[in-house]
This record gives structure tokens, C-alpha cells and sequence, in this order.
């Protein structure tokens, strides 16, 4: 291994004792839980990577599942967790050039209008961006939870439909339209 894959192991290892691991004691966020609907999942590229030997190079793709799950305050995207393991390895054979390498679970399972419990803790960025953390009770393990991430979208959003009401700078038709829809809300 070179000098280079040895810092970038190191720094993957201290990232895995700061941030964690995967399962967590489920004693703190079983009050916090929540039931959400499953809609659908998707995938997010996490990039790619090449592996070489003295045999030529191999490419490689990398993706993640992202969970969609539906309650009546907005969307809620859980990303699928992370194997710190599993990137590390993958860190020594590429020589330090990898992806977040993630796992594969229970909502990889899932099928559309099944439930869902976990808790969520979300913080709002200036751009109006939501990021939060995630704990879901692990099915296969009692007493565990699943730590992983994701985002949050409202069910309500704030519009600038009203923002020209009464300005007379609408035409009459459109202002029918928003100003009308704006105040019977």
C-alpha cells in the first residue's frame, strides 16, 4: 500500500469512529418515531473508479438507492447506509480512489404503500435546502437502529403567488388565478 492509500485509510478510519457507526442503541429516538408511507426508490451515482493490476484497469460504476417515504407534513429521501468497512476496503484496492461505498437493506424490499417507522432530524440551509439525519429500527436486529441520511421536502412550500396581488401588474386573468387561489388558503 502506498504512502497515499495509508493517509486516506487513516482518515476514513478516524471519520468511522467520529461519525459513528451504523447501528445505534435504539433508547434515544423510539419517542421521535414516526410511520411515513413508502413511494418508491431511486439511485444516486456516487461516481466511478478504476482498479489496476498488471493486468490492465477496470472501471467501475458506483450507486446508491435513496428512499422516497410520504407523511402528511412532506417527502422524506433516505439514502441507503453507508459501510465504512466496505469503503475502505475498496480505498486499498483502488489505491485510495473510491467512492462512499453504501449498504444494501430492508427498504431495498420495500414495495409501494408499505409503512415505515424511523426518526428524523432535519436542519433548513439558506438555499432552502434540507438535510437530515435518519434512525429506523433495524428489523433485523431488536433493540438496534439503522443511522443513515437524507433530505426532507415540505408538503407545503412557500410560492410568490401573492407577491403581485393588487399591484396592477397582473392581467385580470391571471390575477383571477393566484390572488383568488392565494386567499382561500
Amino acid at each position: 500500500m502506498t504512502i497515499r492509500a495509508e493517509k486516506i485509510v487513516m482518515v476514513l478510519l478516524i471519520l468511522g469512529v467520529l461519525v459513528g457507526p451504523a447501528q445505534a442503541k435504539e433508547k434515544g429516538h423510539s419517542a421521535d418515531y414516526q410511520v411515513g408511507t413508502f413511494s418508491s426508490t431511486g439511485a444516486i451515482s456516487d461516481g466511478s473508479y478504476a482498479s489496476c493490476s498488471g493486468g490492465g484497469c477496470s472501471a467501475y460504476g458506483a450507486e446508491h438507492n435513496i428512499h422516497f417515504v410520504s407523511t402528511a407534513d412532506g417527502v422524506y429521501a433516505i439514502e441507503a447506509p453507508t459501510s465504512v468497512a466496505g469503503t475502505i476496503f475498496v480505498g486499498m484496492m483502488t489505491g485510495g480512489n473510491a467512492p462512499t461505498i453504501h449498504k444494501g437493506w430492508f427498504m431495498d424490499n420495500l414495495h409501494e404503500g408499505d409503512r415505515v417507522l424511523f426518526a428524523a432530524k432535519c436542519k433548513t440551509y439558506r438555499n432552502n435546502h434540507t438535510s437530515c439525519q435518519f434512525w429506523l429500527p433495524n428489523p433485523d436486529k431488536a433493540g438496534k437502529e439503522i443511522l443513515t441520511v437524507g433530505g426532507f421536502t415540505p408538503a407545503v412550500a412557500k410560492t410568490n403567488t401573492s407577491q403581485l396581488c393588487g399591484t396592477g401588474k397582473l392581467s385580470a386573468s391571471v390575477e383571477a388565478q393566484v390572488c383568488n387561489a392565494a386567499s382561500a388558503h
